[in-house]
């Protein structure tokens, strides 16, 4: 029998009511504003002319006039069914329906995305209870077809709950084995809508027909926002799909993650270096090294790069240093979904402390997709296209360029990039259903500051960067095994730093030496260039293997996947190089040259093991995770990551609780830093002949050893519930993380001989003769030494809410609301200069302890979408509610534990004597632990956007537009808080699409 698939604080106050009345209004008026031109889920079906007909010729007249439904019913189910008289007229789709299968025993169920399965009643039944009563394995085997009923070749059809899937041939067949019938099937192809189909609900499974709609805006439901959803990658996991990500327009991959529960919509500038921040009330280099972003299975490693100005401080200027991934350099031309692991990762996913990222690339035949989005600051165009090669399999590529300017009105600061991207999928065996993916990224980005001619201080930056990526991945199916999944990767950068600054307040004694030392040296001029060269080369390789079997048994299934793991990072670049007149570092520790190619590499070898359990009840299912991951880091760490959870459905209520640790190692440039230069003058003769002038400068180079860095460390858990009644559908999330041994720099003091010169003398014309008179006494210096130090520890609570689309104006309402509140702790201290006078030399260096930092981060997004497929017509309209931010010191202490005297003697001040007159000169300013707290405030976004029948689109937004200038009563001003009016347009065209033919 073959069956057929046709498409179808509390808030207080005049000034918060007043927002909320504003947002009330809006909301309802656009709402009432749309009704008039949208269609109801019951569309009107028009008769032209009184006419006979079939059930069969009653669907395809329904599939004609409306794209709302799709219906399962098997091919010769109504060949009994008497024909139907139609009038000539206007008659409602319930009406047709009911109309047309009275004439026969069957049950017609309609599901919630306006699926409708008819079934013959008594024959079904029967059918299925002999199914269950068979616990023999079943084949699935069909066809897979667009609306014009042309076979869609390289469709996806991916059985999640297994880990299996498998790609149609082209002819749009496919087949598959399962164990049972209790699964879900998902099919999704680049430019149509992806489609889930129960197997159990199928009456016959030997060849069933599914067709695909492109997916358009005329389709009856789109999603533009995040969905939270079940995945084996992790739990509580975020799903962007397409259309979300057209209707952000965004440019890159920090405007997906605006989607996120806690996130806001950011002005567009690709000036600034751009870092994730999953789930922590702070912005820290430490969470955002510890987020993992995964495209196509392969992990961007940025764990080399050591493209950093001043190794004591990790200052990078415009690279991002040990921060993890600059989320500009991930464009989204070629991009199908993101799926964001806020949780509790699964076990193959190391190296990583703050979740995960994972970017899907398209694969597919598709037009040519060009497209430009421009702002007043920002322009980026791209375009894509996916070549079907027949038995070669499918070519996908795509090439997108950016530019960017700090200013619309100047130039000094920009940002430019390309990147090409060409993946390649390729059937291998057909016995062994082996699919092939090749895939080559090459990226090149351009970051800086020019001078302009009109200034007087030049501070010219140019940071390059070239990377190339290749990878292999692919799976296939083993008789011993099961199903084996391969990646294997690497990746080259080619990275070029440089700094030129014109320096005005000379002149400094020139050194250069790069040992330790006391040296004669001259003066710069009173004006000098002084430049800096950085040229990194990280290389990173990547390999992964796994396999996955299956077990079930009576009402258990039984999921194992077993993986190994090896990753290696090095940076064979030259390092940094100092020219031009380098003046000494004036009391402040700094790094010269240094050869990055003589670092040793960065090793992990790895392995792990998940074992899903699934049970099956009546109206229930249970799913257990256990899963166990070890890391041999660095070649000396051997560290263990156990990870599980647990969830219980019933009906339409999900309970899960989950619990994982995870690590993720040192980047090179945390653990060889290279030497610090700390430069102080002896003795100095500036006289008006150059030739006389003398400077005696000692050196002291400190090398520091970071062989006690160890990972940082993170502890995850998690509750929550999801409901999906009938009317909508609220997921909650509590969890707290902890984060624990971050690694961050700490002062440390040094103490350094200084020896007294005397001249001895001093002929015309040339540099008077010295010598040292035999006093020497120590001078304290401070350094940065980098520990595992900082630990952050966070609860929060996650939450969306989506009430059922309204049907009549096809007018849907999403709420995500984050609450953050986390306590960062720095286990180090702090050291700072006495209160002194210049000239004296009685200067102390008080000791203090670090404060905790309580910030708090209270953040909503209510969003309407309004939706119009017959005009093709999208609109989102977001009020983003700042309830709190703030930000506070706790434990704070004006008064040092100690202090180094002048001859750098620790001296401990008992806790009863620190705020003794002896130490009035030690004590902090009052003002140095402020508490930082906004007022309630909101930002409004508009979001518009119109595609036309040939599947262009036309798309505006307007961050901020409706209310930019309220002020607030802030830091004892009053100040506006809004985000800045910003607004931009896209334009995407389809070159040769089917559907304009």
């Amino acid at each position: 029998m073959k069956f057929k698939l046709i498409s179808a604080r509390p808030l207080m106050g005049k000034g918060i009511l007043n927002c909320i009345m504003r947002i009330f209004i809006f909301l309802f008026c656009a709402t009432m504003f749309s009704s008039n031109h949208v269609r109801s889920q019951n569309a009107e079906i028009n008769i032209n002319e009184d006419k006979i007909v079939t059930v069969d010729e009653v669907f395809n007249l329904i599939k004609t006039q409306s794209s709302d439904y799709m219906f399962i019913y098997p091919q010769n189910l109504f060949e009994s069914f008497p024909k139907i008289q139609l009038k000539k007229g206007i008659i409602k789709v319930d009406k047709l329906l009911a109309l047309a299968l009275s004439g026969g025993n069957i049950d017609m169920t309609i599901t919630d995305n306006n699926i409708i399965i008819i079934k013959e009643k008594e024959a079904v039944k029967s059918r299925i209870s002999a199914r269950q009563r068979n616990s023999q394995k079943i084949e699935i085997r069909g066809q897979v077809l667009d609306v014009n009923q042309h076979p869609l070749s390289d469709v996806n059809v991916i059985i999640a709950d297994l880990n299996i899937g498998t790609f149609t041939n082209i002819d749009g067949e496919f087949s598959m084995e399962l164990p049972h019938e209790n699964f879900k099937i998902d099919f999704s192809l680049i430019g149509f809508k992806a489609e889930r189909i129960d197997v159990s609900t199928l009456p016959d499974v030997s060849h069933i027909i599914v067709t695909l709609k492109e997916d358009l805006l005329s389709l009856d439901a789109v999603v533009v926002t995040a969905k939270k959803t079940e995945s084996r990658e992790g739990t509580s996991t975020y799903k962007i799909e397409s259309q979300a990500i057209k209707q952000v327009q965004a440019m890159n991959l920090s405007d997906v993650l605006s989607l996120l529960p806690g996130n806001k919509t950011e002005q567009v500038n690709l000036t600034s270096a751009k870092q994730a921040n999953i789930r922590s009330a702070v912005t820290s280099d430490v969470n955002s090294f510890g987020t993992a972003i995964i495209i196509d299975g392969t992990a961007i490693s940025t764990d080399a790069n050591m493209q950093t100005k001043n190794s004591s401080t990790l200052d990078g200027g415009n690279a991002v240093v040990a921060g993890g991934v600059d989320l500009r350099s991930i464009t989204l031309a070629n991009v199908e979904s993101v799926e964001v692991i806020a949780g509790v990762a699964s076990p193959k996913y190391g190296n990583l402390s703050s979740g995960g990222v994972l970017v899907k690339s398209k694969v597919g035949k598709s037009p040519y997709i060009v497209s430009a989005n421009i702002s007043s600051t920002n322009y980026q165009t791209s375009i894509a296209k996916g070549y079907e090669l027949n038995d070669f399999g499918v070519l996908n590529s795509d090439f997108s360029f950016a530019y960017s300017s700090g200013s619309p009105t100047e130039r000094k600061l920009f940002y430019k990039s390309f990147n090409l991207g060409l993946r390649w999928k390729l059937p291998v065996f057909e016995n062994l259903d082996w699919n092939h993916f090749t895939a080559l990224r090459i990226g090149h980005s351009d970051d800086g500051n020019r001078h302009e001619p009109e200034e007087v201080y030049k501070n010219e930056a140019d940071v390059k960067s070239t990377s190339y990526q290749l990878s292999l991945s692919g799976d296939f199916t083993s008789s011993f095994l099961g199903k084996i999944n391969y990646n294997v990767s690497g990746s080259l950068v080619n990275q070029h730093s440089f700094y030129d600054s014109y320096v005005l307040d000379g002149p400094y004694p020139i050194i250069e030496s790069l040992e330790s030392g006391t040296y004669n040296t001259t003066y710069t001029p009173n004006a000098f260039n002084q430049t800096r060269d950085i040229k990194g080369q990280p290389i990173n390789f990547n390999g992964m293997v796994n396999a996955s079997q299956y077990l079930h048994l009576e009402d258990f299934d039984f999921n194992f996947e077993t993986g190994i793991q090896y990753t290696l990072d090095d940076n064979t670049g030259s390092g940094r190089v100092a020219s031009g007149n380098i003046a000494h570092t004036q009391d402040i520790a700094g790094s010269r040259s240094a050869a990055f190619e003589k670092i040793p590499a960065s090793k992990t070898f790895s392995t792990y093991h998940q074992t899903i359990i699934k049970r099956y009840g009546e109206s229930s299912k249970q799913q257990l995770n256990l899963g166990v991951r070890y890391d041999n880091m660095l070649e000396r760490y051997n560290l263990w990551s156990p990870r599980m959870s647990f969830s219980t459905n019933h009906n339409d209520f999900t309970a899960r609780v989950a619990w994982g640790v995870s690590y993720k190692a040192p980047a090179m440039v945390q653990l060889y830093p290279g030497k610090s230069y700390i430069d102080y003058i002896n003795f100095q003769y500036y006289a008006e002949d150059p030739n006389e002038r003398l400077a005696v400068v000692t050196t002291y180079v400190y090398q520091p050893t970071n062989d006690h860095l160890k990972p940082n460390y993170s502890d995850l858990k998690e509750i929550g519930f999801d409901w999906s009644p009938s009317f909508m559908n609220l997921n909650f999330t509590y969890f707290k993380k902890d984060l624990k041994r971050g690694i961050n720099t700490t002062s440390e003091l040094l103490l350094l001989p200084k020896s007294v010169y005397e001249v001895v003398s001093a002929e015309a014309g040339e540099q008077p003769i010295v010598q040292p008179t035999g006093e020497v006494y120590n001078i304290p210096r401070t350094i940065s030494v980098m520990k595992n130090n900082y630990s952050e520890s966070t609860n929060g609570v996650e939450v969306t809410l989506s009430p059922k689309r309204i049907k009549a104006t096809n007018t849907e309402f999403n709420f995500r609301y984050s609450y953050l509140e986390s306590v960062v702790t720095d286990k180090g201290f702090s050291i700072d200069k006495s209160a002194y006078v210049v000239g004296d030399n009685s200067v102390r260096y008080g000791v203090y302890d670090n404060p905790l930092i309580k910030a708090i981060r209270s953040f909503g997004t209510l969003t309407l979408i309004q939706h119009i497929p017959s005009l093709r017509f999208v609109l989102t309209l977001s009020a983003e509610l700042n309830f709190k931010e703030s930000s506070e010191y706790i434990g704070t202490s004006l008064y040092p534990f100690a202090y180094y005297d002048t001859d750098g003697n620790y001296i401990a001040i008992p806790e009863e004597n620190r705020a003794d007159p002896e130490y009035a000169d030690l004590v902090k300013d009052a003002n140095t632990y402020t508490t930082v707290g906004t007022p309630f405030y909101s930002n409004f976004n508009l979001q518009i956007r119109k595609e036309t029948k040939q599947g262009h689109s036309f798309s505006f937004y307007a961050n901020n537009a409706p209310w930019y200038n309220p002020t607030y009563d802030y830091l004892g001003n009053r100040q506006t808080l809004n985000n800045k009016l910003s607004v931009g347009f896209n334009v995407t065209i389809l070159i040769n699409n089917k559907s304009n033919e």
